[in-house]
């Protein structure tokens, strides 16, 4: 019976850590696309700025979308 509870707490576990990624993910492709004009009009200190804050968004896409295919490769099997 405890096998079965801890298994159920990890199926919780990671869907829930799923469902963050999924958010995050989501998160971070929408201010990717509003940065979009950003990138096309600014210059020097500005465009710097957001180059660095699309690079902390693009390792956060590459984090979560490497967990949420984990999780979905675990839904699968």
């Amino acid at each position: 019976m405890d096998d079965e509870r801890m298994v159920d707490a990890d199926d919780t576990t990671a869907a829930a850590r799923g469902a963050q990624a999924r958010a995050n993910l989501v998160a971070a492709l929408r201010e990717c696309g509003e940065l979009a004009d950003a990138v096309a009009t600014f210059d020097g200190n500005e465009l710097l700025e957001v180059l660095t804050y699309l690079d902390s968004l693009r390792f956060v896409m590459a984090e979560s979308g490497q967990l949420l295919a984990g999780v979905a490769r675990g839904e699968q099997g």
